[in-house]
């Protein structure tokens, strides 16, 4: 099949896979939370400073490009999530081809859609678009060991892009970039010219970084830079309650079948070939392995390198029957199509918006345990700069966020807020911040709607 064909093929095969949860403003609790920063950066928020969280700037920048769009905010970035997607999975069919395998090419491309559904991937979470960057930057340096160094460079442009959306990306450019010094030692087996790629190769990776650190430097908030997306990184810790096992246990289940075919792709293959695949996943494993507590999204980082390890092997019969069988199958236990999910949704969050907001008479709801759509459904002001509900909850993040939690809870009830917004309390939750939200409900707070598994509570004096 040509590639034409192959494009075709795949923008038809993301659209029936996605389509059913494009507008669900719900899909994911991080997304909200993207998109939330997003549509505020439009209104002058800076991120890290007005609005917090620890991810690279890019996917914000991402998230508010999609608001400029002239249609639904929430389609807007689930659209572009699922252009991501197609050129994800056209990358990755470009690869199996350059490797000698254009059997396995368009079956590869069509488990990494799959099984982005199966892990989490149905919306916009940040793998969905930096995998796009992963897996062209994939194809560039393959093609960039034949002598191309214009190829070499583009595909470290895409790693340093990359590292803007999502960190743990640095291990796949450096099997990326190992790559590409092989293959100019190769070439010209001379110490100062390789010496001089590798520093280039460098340069080029690090540049989107430098650029956002030295623009937040040169608006005085280098520090706040630094913090969100270096130190808090090392300070998030792991508790005994968070079901890291359980968590790891269901990942592999999803992804057996896969990794069985890769394992047989990857046995297929002879020389640079294995050695470089081989590579990729083992970097890419120990960046998955590298941040607990492994939901099941963390995941989707793998899909690249097994999907391409996997066309090696999918050009055989067999091996596409079962990565058929088995992906249809984990389709529909996941309860694709989730018929009626995404109206039910739209529908539930827009009612309990407008009870918030006839209760909150212009001032800021407090969305505790609670989805961060509700601040993006009501577009009210934010009683914090940490709108994103588990920096406040969650334990892991107790020295984590740049504050203590409890005290910045403790703050923003002594505003007294006009309504807040609180659920089930995790079985992860540092123990304290619930406790004084009680408080303050029992003392001065009466329900006034529930739905979504969250309660509305609104003032008594008002």
């Amino acid at each position: 099949m040509s590639m034409r064909a192959t494009w075709l093929v795949l923008i038809l095969a993301a659209v029936a896979l996605r389509l059913p949860d494009i507008g669900n403003p719900l899909v994911d609790l991080d997304e909200q939370m993207y998109l939330l920063v997003g549509q505020r950066m439009w209104q002058g928020a800076i991120p890290y400073v007005d609005i917090w969280d620890r991810k690279p700037i890019g996917l914000f920048l991402i998230y508010a490009a999609t608001q400029a769009l002239p249609i639904d905010a929430i389609v807007a970035y689930q659209l572009a999530a699922t252009a991501a997607a197609v050129a994800t999975a056209g990358s990755i069919a470009a690869c199996v081809r350059r490797l000698g395998r254009p059997a396995g090419a368009l079956p590869a491309a069509l488990l990494y859609l799959v099984w982005l559904e199966l892990c989490g991937g149905r919306g916009g979470q940040s793998p969905v678009f930096y995998n796009a960057l992963v897996a062209a930057a994939a194809w560039l340096t393959w093609r960039g060991r034949d002598g191309d160094r214009r190829s070499g460079l583009a595909a470290m442009l895409l790693v340093g892009l990359a590292l803007q959306i999502k960190p743990t990306v640095v291990f796949e450019g450096a099997v990326f970039g190992i790559a590409l010094l092989v293959a100019s030692w190769r070439r010209r087996p001379a110490a100062a010219r390789l010496f001089g790629d590798a520093l280039l190769y460098a340069s080029v990776a690090c540049l989107p970084t430098l650029v956002a650190c030295g623009v937040y430097a040169g608006m005085g908030h280098g520090d706040a830079w630094w913090f969100a997306n270096v130190e808090s990184i090392f300070l998030r810790r792991t508790t005994p309650r968070d079901p890291i096992a359980g968590h790891l246990f269901g990942s592999a289940i999803v992804l057996f079948v896969p990794v069985a075919i890769a394992a047989g792709g990857l046995a297929a293959a002879t020389g640079d070939a294995r050695r470089f695949l081989g590579g990729w996943l083992i970097v890419a494993t120990i960046g998955w392995l590298l941040v607990p507590p492994y939901f099941n999204h963390y995941a989707l980082p793998l899909l690249v390198p097994i999907a391409v390890a996997a066309g090696l092997a999918l050009g055989r019969r067999p091996m596409r029957l079962l990565a058929a069988v088995t992906g249809a199958g984990l389709l529909l236990l996941s309860g694709y199509p989730h018929s009626g999910e995404t109206v039910q949704d739209r529908r539930k969050l827009a009612a309990l918006a407008a009870v918030i907001d006839r209760a909150r008479a212009g001032g800021c709801p407090f969305v505790f345990q609670a989805p961060p759509a509700l601040y993006t459904a009501t577009r009210a002001c934010l009683p914090t700069r940490y709108p994103f509900p588990p920096h406040l909850i969650q334990a892991s993040e107790y020295r984590a966020i740049g504050v203590d939690p409890a005290r910045e809870v403790a703050r923003i009830l002594r505003a007294a807020p006009p309504v807040i917004v609180t659920g089930r309390t995790p079985v992860d939750d540092n123990g304290r911040t619930p406790a004084l939200v009680d408080r303050a409900i029992a003392a001065h707070y009466r329900p006034i709607a529930r739905d979504l598994g969250v309660t509305v509570y609104g003032r008594t004096d008002r």
